[in-house]
């Protein structure tokens, strides 16, 4: 938009990626546990498979998201093949509530909901949550300022000029 300009963007915490990470784990070890030496070809294979999964996993939970915080609006983009975007207007967001588990407060993560009348839109699993809330309310707070101001200022009149004429006498 017209004078817009980017304040900040949400990153996603690590925890985000704990199930396949496990996965991952499960895939590395697999192939260590002794159950016998005919086993090892199809634990490999399986190993490779978890691998695989896991990476998938990964890239389905990213889903290319994007959380953008600008002056005017926040943006929701996600989609790596087909792009979704959902966008709020700033002046329209009515609350915002950041919620965090324990381990949430632990390691610093946990979800942000912005409020926008009868919508909530959650961002999960957001890096430092109440810096980002505070950032929103911040923008927020200067949006109602400046429509108070301009709210507040009179409307300029048309400045209107008298026509200068000039009267000639001339002497016939």
């Amino acid at each position: 938009m017209d004078g817009e300009q980017i304040i900040c963007e949400a990153r996603f915490h690590y925890m985000l990626y704990w199930l396949p990470a496990l996965l991952l784990l499960v895939a590395v070890v697999l192939p260590f546990i002794p159950i016998g030496e005919d086993t090892l070809k199809y634990r490999l294979i399986f190993s490779g498979i978890f691998i695989i999964l896991a990476a998938c996993w990964a890239v389905v939970i990213n889903n290319g998201k994007r959380f953008i915080l600008t002056n005017k609006r926040i943006i929701l983009k996600t989609g790596i093949i087909m792009r979704e975007s959902n966008e709020l207007m700033l002046r329209k967001c009515e609350g915002i509530k950041v919620s965090q588990s324990i381990m949430g407060r632990i390691l610093n993560y946990g979800d942000v909901m912005v409020t926008t009348g009868e919508v909530v839109d959650v961002f999960q699993y957001i890096y430092a949550p109440m810096g980002f809330s505070t950032k929103v309310n911040e923008q927020i707070d200067k949006i109602n300022q400046t429509m108070q101001t301009a709210a507040q200022q009179p409307e300029a009149e048309p400045s209107v000029q008298p026509e200068s004429k000039q009267l000639t006498i001339s002497k016939k």
